[in-house]
């Protein structure tokens, strides 16, 4: 994903196909951190900056994890342990990044053993984007680690769809990777189902096969009984990707909640140097400077935060599109839908979610402009009795009230989601 394949993956804008929705048929076992609704970084502070004050802005943007990977120059035991202290005293935690992973078995829970009784280890890093040739070292190297640390997590993050052919082969995406390294780990292994997808390209376009790979994660998850995390672009390469705006950003994240996403993890937050490519200024600078993506992250993680709260308890059963022009393997929202835009060209993407223990009913309506605010007329279906806009800035839930006509009009910025209650 990350650093050196990232302008390879540009090459290839392939889709594949849909399957049916399932119902879940795997349940976790594990009491683990994938019960909170959680926020990461990828790519944290470097070496040279990592200290209390690094760790303390980390802490103000309302991060939970901070992910270690094997391409950084924390790469070491010592360097790790250093991590895990400093986020120990600031109430984060680490996944933790150690070249022993790729040893023999005795050296992996060697590995684990040294980080395993530490309060601030999140879990173990395994690999970035594997290929299909690299799964089964994946799933060995995470069955060694689940047995030797079963309360934690080993993280292993897939390739997006649009890497077919150039990393992938000519295979099904869904059946053949996704749903391959799910059942070669054990389901009930897994705390997450990561994947990266980059939808800004430094074109000005946008990848709109990012839905079908959302959906394709979105529907694994459920029949696997798992939940997905997935990685926020904030960042740019001159000559492959954008660096993302204000509603950019919004509609990134915004479009991860309402595709079911419980971990969203950004990508990057230190600027990364002398990696190959060239990064822009991404949240923090190579100086360790606050760049403006700092605030917009802060206020997005602390609406994430908020809404998890009610999120990280909901499935997304179904997800619609509406509009004048619905992309590739995306499904209209039907006539009968609980709302629906009055102006059929209205563009937005439509969620139901549903409650996993008390089988509530749950909608969230998402802007899919990322460029202009909207002002949007809806109509009430006639079997909703009461509605309720639950906000991203307190839990206090606000009853909508419809006119005679059971209409209502909701104002989205640009990119914005808004996430109801239905009965």
């Amino acid at each position: 994903m990350k650093i050196k394949s990232l302008c390879t993956l540009l090459l290839v804008l392939i889709s594949t196909c849909c399957v049916s929705a399932q119902s879940h048929t795997v349940k976790h076992t594990r009491k683990t951190t994938a019960d909170k609704f959680q926020i990461g970084i990828f790519w944290p502070p470097v070496w040279a900056f990592t200290n209390d004050e690094q760790y303390k802005i980390m802490k103000e943007a309302h991060i939970d994890v901070i992910q270690n990977v094997s391409s950084t120059d924390l790469y070491t035991t010592d360097k790790n342990r250093k991590m895990l202290d400093l986020a120990q005293k600031h109430g984060l935690k680490v996944l933790v990044a150690d070249p022993r992973v790729h040893g023999t078995p005795a050296e992996i829970k060697a590995m684990v053993n040294d980080f395993k009784s530490h309060p601030a280890t999140a879990g173990y890093y395994i690999i970035d984007e594997p290929d299909t040739a690299k799964l089964q070292w994946c799933a060995t190297t995470h069955k060694i680690i689940m047995e030797a640390d079963p309360q934690k997590g080993a993280h292993v993050n897939l390739f997006p769809v649009y890497a077919l052919d150039e990393q992938l082969g000519n295979i099904n995406y869904e059946k053949e990777y996704v749903e391959r390294w799910i059942e070669m780990a054990g389901p009930d292994q897994l705390e997450y189902l990561s994947f990266d997808h980059y939808p800004y390209d430094d074109k000005g376009r946008f990848r709109e096969n990012y839905y079908n790979n959302m959906d394709i994660i979105r529907r694994a998850g459920l029949k696997y009984g798992i939940k997905t995390s997935a990685y926020l672009q904030s960042f740019g390469i001159p000559g492959a990707f954008r660096r993302p705006s204000l509603g950019e950003l919004r509609y990134n994240v915004y479009s991860f909640l309402a595709y079911g996403i419980k971990y969203p993890v950004w990508f990057t937050y230190w600027t990364p140097a002398g990696q190959g490519e060239k990064f822009l200024p991404s949240i923090i600078d190579t100086m360790g400077r606050k760049t403006e993506l700092y605030a917009y992250a802060q206020q997005f993680n602390k609406e994430m935060k908020q809404l998890g709260k009610t999120l990280i308890a909901l499935d997304a059963k179904e997800v619609y599109h509406t509009g004048s022009k619905l992309p590739e393997h995306t499904t209209a929202l039907p006539e009968d839908a609980w709302l629906q835009p009055i102006d059929p060209s209205a563009a937005l993407i439509v969620t139901y979610f549903e409650h996993q223990q008390n089988g509530s009913q749950y909608i969230m309506l998402v802007n899919k402009s990322y460029k202009d605010s909207q002002s949007i007329r809806l109509h009430v279906n006639e079997k909703i009795k009461q509605l309720g806009h639950i906000g991203n800035d307190n839990d206090k839930v606000q009853q909508i009230k419809w006119n005679k006509d059971r209409e209502i009009t909701v104002n989205f910025l640009p990119g914005e989601g808004k996430l109801y209650r239905i009965k």
